[in-house]
């Protein structure tokens, strides 16, 4: 039986391989080759890349400024998997991890 797990990427304003460099027309081949091979296997669901920073609101629906060092989600990937493990070990083979972090989420129901 498969479970729907979120794999939330997020990074650092500055952090990573500055565009139009070697390094980021690397990372994004790799970013192709993963989501080419996660759809060949059929678990994804969904993925979204997002622009910059949004909105944050807070009580009130008032704006929330966040630091500026502060980590910024700019994908989500929606994946169909057997476990929690599995969907860690795809999680730790995305680009994100070499600069960024990659939260895991199980969704309910």
């Amino acid at each position: 039986m498969s479970a729907t797990h979120l794999l939330i990427h997020r990074y650092r304003p500055g952090s990573g391989h500055a565009e139009g460099s070697a390094e980021h027309d690397a990372e994004m081949a790799q970013w192709e080759q993963a989501d080419r091979q996660l759809r060949a296997d059929g678990i994804v669901v969904g993925a979204f890349a997002l622009q910059g920073s949004g909105t944050v609101l807070g009580p009130q629906d008032r704006t929330v400024e966040l630091a500026t060092d502060e980590e910024i989600v700019f994908a989500v990937h929606a994946i169909a998997v057997s476990d929690d493990d599995q969907a860690q070990r795809i999680a730790a083979g995305l680009p994100t991890v070499g600069y960024g972090t990659v939260e895991v989420r199980a969704l309910m129901g």
